[in-house]
């Protein structure tokens, strides 16, 4: 399911206007949705009654609040239920009083946090403004109401590379060297599991993934420093020196020539 866009590009739907609207667009221009509310509801009461998990890519915090409204009226009256059966993909604008209600409803966001590293400056002046840009994936408050998170970043949008996930998580840099809302970084250990154990816990696969433990896959990689260890800004620095896959190596990074 896909009912949003993109902030940077300016088609995210908004509930309140963009700071600088596209050219030929007024000043009350705030995005617009993808489906309108009875497509959205029937489609995700359509799935959840297959049984299906319903991911739902939803950038702006009108389309959130669709997500979410969709999701109260497929669940009917079993609130708090399995967070996995709705999750949502970005979550850039959600707000804290969504929080509280996918908190109580049951749903799971998935958070694209190299935002605001990538366009985070570009947000701040252009797209949303100072305020609204400092929540952009607010992972602190998801965090305070124990909703269990991943990370992603995206690709091909942004590279895969986890660490830049978790360095972004952590610090909330943005291109220009500037923190964007400090108050919305998390300690490196809550990045470290949203990109483990809580990753594969929204698949349904922490049985067999996402920590080590005698009969799960050894799906892993080595680092050559510790990340609970070095300074923050340099956790995009450790680099994988081997990786794992059902327990055999399947890489290993080629030593100097001497």
């Amino acid at each position: 399911m896909d009912p949003s866009g993109s902030p940077q590009g300016k088609t995210a739907w908004l509930s309140s206007p963009y700071r600088t609207p596209p050219e030929g667009k007024g000043t009350d221009y705030a995005g617009y949705p993808a489906m309108d509310d009875a497509t959205a509801t029937e489609s995700v009461t359509h799935f959840h009654k297959l049984g299906w998990p319903v991911f739902a890519h939803t950038n702006g915090d009108a389309a959130c609040e669709q997500f979410i409204r969709a999701a109260a009226a497929a669940r009917g009256d079993a609130r708090g239920g399995d967070p996995r059966e709705f999750v949502m993909i970005h979550a850039q604008m959600v707000r804290e009083d969504q929080l509280d209600e996918m908190a109580r409803l049951g749903i799971m966001p998935t958070f694209f946090v190299t935002h605001t590293y990538y366009w985070g400056d570009w947000h701040r002046d252009n797209v949303l403004g100072p305020e609204r840009a400092a929540r952009i994936s607010p992972l602190a408050s998801a965090r305070r109401r124990k909703i269990r998170f991943s990370l992603h970043n995206d690709s091909p949008v942004a590279p895969i590379r986890s660490m830049v996930l978790i360095w972004s998580a952590v610090n909330r840099l943005t291109l220009s060297g500037k923190v964007l809302g400090p108050e919305q970084r998390v300690p490196v250990e809550a990045a470290l599991q949203a990109v483990t154990i809580d990753a594969a816990y929204q698949y349904g696969e922490e049985g067999t993934k996402g920590s080590l433990r005698a009969g799960k896959l050894a799906d892993l990689v080595i680092l050559n420093r510790n990340p609970l260890k070095v300074d923050a800004m340099e956790l995009r620095d450790i680099e994988i020196i081997r990786t794992v896959s059902h327990g055999i190596p399947i890489y290993e990074r080629p030593q100097p020539l001497s």
